[in-house]
């Protein structure tokens, strides 16, 4: 899965509805602020300005974290074109909207295309110097995110952990985009712990650092790949454990315990848990999870969807516990058909999040089967 991008929510201006938007946005409810965001567009006008470039980009932002990447894609793409002709190809405000403009590439599944605009984006914005040091990080986490899509996972490792540690440097006032980052590079452990082998040398580069976020010199290798074995498995896990508790940390002090984003965090820390195989605090952080989620998150929100499907994946482990995960995965699967609303039609992206939820569906019809075979 393609970790979604961190992007920033510019504020347009200082009235009460933009405000309203980004309190309604920082409660996770996207869906609300979408109107509010959607007049101040219009307000804008249709004049080439810089406010109306960042009108565009919040409400593209706004889509794009509803799963709606088509609609964010036209938004974007006008606020590129009007900072192009107005600052020049060079400008950090330019790179941004190329960094948002690969993410979408990305989830079309136009990775070579997603890779050009993302390297571009990074490029310009360490050419930038100190001023640009948070969209930087930003970019960096972007790229990560389609570098690992592509199967460059230990490239990928590189730049999530450049970018928390820039964030970690930046200090209080970028504690929550801190948290962004350590929950990506936490999550992006977990899925490297999945796989079979590494790039040769990554072994040596990562066994010599000494914590998480120490700095990081990846080791050349002879090329080709070596396997993953289970020392080093266990250790990706602890150091995907200790950043994924990093930010939970942060988040719970900074947001709340009943946060969407504190939700997130307790998800990917319990997936870390799971896979060293602590299953009881796994399924304890995941029930924590879902409860946030289902009191503060609207229905067919994707979230409510992946906090539904995680514990019932965890509690089918135990077939004396088929009757709860057969209820977790109805729930699941019945906010799975809901969160079908945000499309306007049965496009491309419809259909590959319909897709994506496989695995909900064939796991009640598991869970009904171990019901249905017991004498």
């Amino acid at each position: 899965m393609v970790i979604a991008p961190a992007f920033a929510l510019l504020l347009v201006t200082q009235s009460a509805p933009p405000d309203l938007a980004r309190a309604l946005e920082d409660a996770g409810r996207y869906r609300e602020a979408e109107p509010i965001l959607r007049r101040a567009v219009r307000d804008a006008g249709a004049t080439a300005d810089d406010a109306v470039a960042d009108a565009a980009e919040r409400l593209a932002d706004n889509l794009a974290k509803q799963a709606r990447p088509r609609e964010a894609e036209l938004f974007y793409r006008r606020a590129f074109e009007i900072r192009l002709v107005r600052h020049g190809a060079a400008h950090p405000a330019v790179a941004r909207s190329l960094s948002q403009l690969a993410g979408l590439a990305a989830d079309a599944g136009r990775m070579a295309e997603a890779e050009a605009l993302s390297a571009r984006a990074v490029t310009i914005l360490t050419a930038a110097g100190p001023d640009a040091l948070l969209d930087l990080t930003r970019a960096q986490g972007n790229r990560a995110g389609i570098l690992a899509a592509m199967g460059r996972g230990e490239d990928a490792y590189a730049l999530y952990r450049e970018a928390a540690a820039t964030l970690q440097r930046l200090g209080p006032a970028a504690e929550l985009e801190f948290a962004v980052a350590l929950n990506n590079l936490g999550s992006h452990l977990v899925r490297m712990a999945g796989a079979t082998s590494v790039q040769a040398g990554f072994r040596r580069s990562f066994t010599l650092r000494q914590a998480v976020l120490s700095p990081f010199r990846p080791m050349p290798g002879a090329g080709g790949v070596e396997p993953l074995d289970a020392m080093l498995r266990r250790r990706l896990l602890f150091d995907a454990a200790m950043a994924l508790r990093m930010a939970l940390g942060v988040r719970v002090r900074l947001l709340g315990e009943m946060h969407p984003d504190t939700a997130n965090s307790l998800n990917g820390l319990a997936a870390a848990e799971r896979a060293l195989g602590r299953r009881e605090e796994a399924e304890r952080l995941y029930r924590r999870a879902l409860g946030i989620k289902m009191a503060m998150l609207p229905r067919g929100d994707r979230d409510r969807v992946i906090g539904a499907w995680s514990l019932a994946s965890v509690i089918a482990e135990d077939a004396m516990r088929a009757g709860e995960s057969r209820a977790l995965y109805r729930t699941a699967a019945a906010e799975a058909l809901a969160a079908q609303g945000r499309h306007a039609d049965y496009d491309r992206a419809a259909s590959a999040e319909l897709r994506s939820f496989a695995p909900i569906f064939t796991g009640q019809v598991r869970a009904a089967w171990t019901l249905a075979s017991r004498p």
